[in-house]
């Protein structure tokens, strides 16, 4: 299912109907406090940030202080990246802001529904070769488990990549729905890329979805 499914699906006892309309029981940061907020469609969210941010009671406010005015209120699933788009893309705030240079974006959280459904990979190296002639460590690890391998490889090409992980991983523990990986040039050469389309898997290569 898709990561909005499975984080509405999360959230189960913490959705309730109240007049016939979908809401979900929020407890603040400190656990003092706790109100309901209303779920918002797909549809209606750009209504809300409209009144929230680029509104007459808006006042073009900051990401932060945008969405703590929002939370007051209302949820939906990726409601602080439909924000930070929002007034990235604000004219308005944009021409008193002048031009900046963007930063990178920060690590985000991403929801997996079982073992082996996505795998990160990433290798490591050189370091002092081994009597094996092995100078890189493979690792790969599942997503929902953490469960961790590690594998000795003499290099760092993207046949021996798509090697060890066909045989020592895929053959072992089936193949993954995605790979996450950097965007070394092993992970984007056409062999790496191929064994991928052959095997059925997506290779996200440092693609991260959206924090809740």
């Amino acid at each position: 299912m898709s990561s909005t499914t499975k984080s509405y699906w999360a959230q189960w006892d913490s959705l309730l109907i109240q007049d016939g309309v979908l809401c979900r029981k929020w407890e603040n940061g400190r656990g003092d406090r706790c109100h309901l907020q209303m779920v918002v469609p797909k549809a209606k969210v750009p209504d809300v940030l409209q009144l929230y941010h680029s509104g007459c009671s808006g006042g073009h406010l900051g990401v932060k202080r945008t969405l703590l005015k929002i939370r007051e209120r209302f949820y939906w699933v990726h409601c602080r990246d439909d924000i930070e788009d929002w007034c990235r893309k604000c004219t308005s705030c944009a021409a008193v802001k002048g031009s900046q240079i963007r930063s990178r974006g920060a690590l985000k959280l991403y929801n997996v529904g079982a073992p082996w459904e996505r795998i990160a990979i990433e290798v490591a190296g050189p370091f002092p070769e081994t009597e094996s002639g092995n100078q890189y460590f493979m690792v790969v690890m599942d997503y929902f488990t953490k469960w961790p391998e590690v594998f000795a490889i003499p290099n760092q090409e993207a046949s021996t990549v798509a090697d060890k992980l066909v045989h020592e991983v895929f053959c072992r523990f089936g193949v993954p729905l995605e790979i996450h990986s950097d965007q070394g040039r092993n992970f984007e050469s056409q062999i790496f890329q191929e064994t991928c389309r052959v095997v059925g898997t997506q290779n996200t290569n440092n693609f991260l979805p959206p924090t809740i």
